[in-house]
């Protein structure tokens, strides 16, 4: 506070006029629940008190803004009211705006571009093991870019930020989509989903033509010479091995495609489900609002 002027205007009745400039700065509870695209009003009361008509009087005159930039916020309008139309309750009803532009680049871009990533990954064959790697850095890549920028986080207070919900979807997203693709790529390389089942071996198609050919000695319909069937083991054991890696082949290839499908409908689900989500969060973010009493310093 410092005066506008040094000199006293005193009045034969007793009056006394004097000036005084008054900076003051004011802590408002702003309603972040649109944040970044977050706009509310600021209320600052403006009093003083006469007892028994001895005391201060206060006269407004005409109320201006000189600076509308403050950081990220804009202020739109000033304007001077009195709840329940008494003297003794004057308040400055400031109607302010948050600059969108450097929270939504900071925050919100990074956060679409990451789910937009995990999309297009499902380009990515299951059977290659080149889909769980990404998918696993997209996860980490979010985690980190939280743990970077949980200072710039607007907090709580009455109404809790939509931008905390739409952070912790996108992150129950991702990881859901990497244990899918670990599950398909599971069921696309086995053809089960339990953990312990073993795949056979490469060998184990040569191993069973031996151990069906002990198991069967009276299968043979032409009785070959001693000398035929040395010279044809060797050979019907080769067409036993290809026949058998052909089978296993075939039967990869039916892995394949079952996880495939199943892959096709989990994408369209989850391509559903992200369409559902940008519905609901834009209605959220520019079609509700959370309400806060701003003059409840004046309910007693």
């Amino acid at each position: 506070m410092k005066h506008g002027n040094k000199d006293l205007l005193v009045h034969s009745n007793g009056t006394i006029e004097h000036m005084v400039i008054m900076n003051t700065v004011v802590g408002c509870e702003v309603n972040l629940y649109n944040y970044p695209f977050a706009s509310d009003f600021c209320a600052i009361g403006i009093n003083v008190w006469a007892l028994r008509g001895c005391g201060m009087f206060l006269t407004f005159g005409n109320v201006s803004k000189t600076s509308a930039n403050r950081g990220d916020w804009l202020t739109e309008a000033v304007e001077l009211n009195a709840k329940g139309g008494r003297d003794d309750r004057n308040y400055l009803w400031v109607s302010l705006k948050m600059r969108s532009e450097t929270p939504f680049l900071t925050l919100v871009l990074p956060s679409i571009l990451i789910i937009v990533a995990d999309v297009v990954s499902y380009t990515l064959p299951l059977g290659k093991g080149k889909r769980i790697p990404f998918k696993v850095t997209l996860v980490l890549s979010f985690i980190m870019f939280l743990i970077i920028l949980k200072d710039l986080l607007p907090g709580g207070g009455q109404c809790s930020p939509i931008i905390r919900k739409h952070f912790c979807f996108c992150l129950v997203i991702l990881v859901l989509s990497m244990l899918q693709s670990m599950v398909l790529t599971r069921l696309a390389k086995c053809g089960t989903l339990w953990p312990c089942s073993r795949s056979k071996s490469k060998d184990s198609p040569l191993k069973d033509t031996d151990n069906e050919e002990e198991s069967r000695p009276d299968i043979t319909v032409i009785k070959l010479k001693a000398s035929e069937e040395e010279k044809n083991s060797p050979l019907q054991k080769v067409v036993k091995f290809l026949n058998k890696m052909a089978a296993q082949d075939q039967k990869e290839v039916r892995h394949h495609r079952f996880a495939n499908k199943v892959d096709l409908i989990c994408f369209c689900i989850y391509l559903t489900i992200l369409i559902v989500y940008t519905a609901v969060i834009l209605y959220f973010s520019f079609g509700s609002r959370c309400e806060i009493n701003h003059l409840e310093f004046w309910e007693n």
